[in-house]
């Protein structure tokens, strides 16, 4: 029962993160003709996702791709706010009985600049930094809520990615972030 609770408390946490971290913008999908540029992290990258419409994240990446990366056994957990019909997809994973491990990954079809910049609201003031080398253009900063986040602009077609960098904390976080936004990316765009 214990297990059950921790699992219900970090999937309400991962929730309430999401929400407050900034999910504004267009909620349709983009005309094919929003061709995302190539990332370096992602070389196979192509210039549009190639999923079905409402492809979800857990579909795509699984939870032994974000632990050769971390380094741990994750586990994907359910998120009830994904809206992947809507274009906005979002998935975790954890690493079972670690409090606070959850992996956060969400996107926004379509949801272009304005997005990417709207989750700049939500990071700590001072902490927003450039990412060079992954889609368009990417930022890492610290949110308020006390996780740190990836956000990267591929095309019109906006991802992020957060994380508990205490629980993390044997990463640097740009690193972090660049890896599995990155892994991300080269699973959409393939």
């Amino acid at each position: 029962m214990k297990s059950w609770r921790t699992s219900s408390a970090l999937v309400l946490a991962a929730s309430v993160a999401t929400l407050i971290s900034g999910c504004g913008g267009p909620k349709e999908s983009p005309a094919a003709g929003n061709a995302p540029a190539k990332a370096d992290a992602a070389p196979a990258a192509k210039k549009e996702i190639t999923l079905a419409k409402g492809w979800e994240i857990k579909d795509v990446l699984s939870a032994e791709e974000v632990g050769a990366i971390t380094g741990e056994t994750m586990a994907v957990v359910p998120r009830p706010d994904s809206k992947a019909a809507e274009g906005r997809p979002a998935g975790s994973y954890e690493v079972a009985g670690k409090v606070a491990s959850n992996i956060n990954f969400s996107a926004v079809v379509g949801g272009g600049e304005k997005e990417f910049e709207g989750h700049k609201q939500w990071a700590n003031a001072g902490s927003v930094q450039d990412v060079s080398g992954l889609g368009d253009k990417a930022y890492v900063c610290d949110v308020m809520t006390g996780v740190a986040a990836i956000v990267v602009l591929q095309g019109q077609d906006v991802v992020r990615v957060d994380w508990d960098p205490k629980v993390y904390g044997k990463f640097e976080k740009a690193d972090l972030g660049k890896k599995l936004a990155g892994k991300l990316l080269e699973k959409i765009y393939r």
